[in-house]
């Protein structure tokens, strides 16, 4: 499964959203304890444009993505912080790395995205995971009767993380 859209803004600013299932390859281990599961992983990429996104923005990115969860009750959505490239418009002499802002700003929009749709009762689960080189940041997102299935993939994750040190 793969829905891509973009979001403009601004002059010349563009931010791609994609969700798309990962493989039954990827998650053959997983699959193997908990049975099989929809992991879907949300990518934002900004396309063009270095302005930051204002509420508007993020609420253009957000409400399709909440719309997905309502229509597909049995997905787990996950969201990875990425390093790969800086955050436009940073102020100078500010330490945080970029996948803590990113984390910080989704845990904000996802919690403000969320109020909005009380009925739908999802969850984020943020995960940090320590690494030689910084922190890694992860949200899962789901509804409750999944919890279970999300416990596991916690675990999982975690256990991974520790026998990579």
């Amino acid at each position: 499964m793969e829905i891509t859209f973009s979001v403009k803004y601004g002059e010349g600013n563009e931010i791609r959203v994609s969700l798309s299932s990962f493989s039954e390859d990827g998650l053959a281990e997983l699959t193997q304890t908990i049975g099989p599961i929809d992991l879907v992983d949300i990518s934002l990429v900004r396309i063009s444009g270095n302005l930051n996104a204002d509420w508007m923005t993020l609420s253009s990115i957000a409400n399709p993505i909440v719309q997905f969860l309502k229509e597909t009750p049995d997905v787990v959505m996950y969201y990875y912080c990425d390093e790969i490239s800086p955050i436009p418009q940073m102020r100078p002499g500010r330490t945080m790395q970029p996948a803590e802002y990113r984390n910080r700003l989704f845990t904000i929009l996802t919690r403000k995205t969320m109020s909005a749709f009380p009925e739908l009762n999802a969850i984020d689960t943020p995960l940090q995971i320590k690494t030689d080189t910084g922190c890694a940041y992860i949200h899962l997102i789901y509804l409750p009767h999944m919890k279970e299935k999300v416990d596991f993939i916690v675990t999982y994750l975690m256990n991974l993380a520790a026998d990579l040190k």
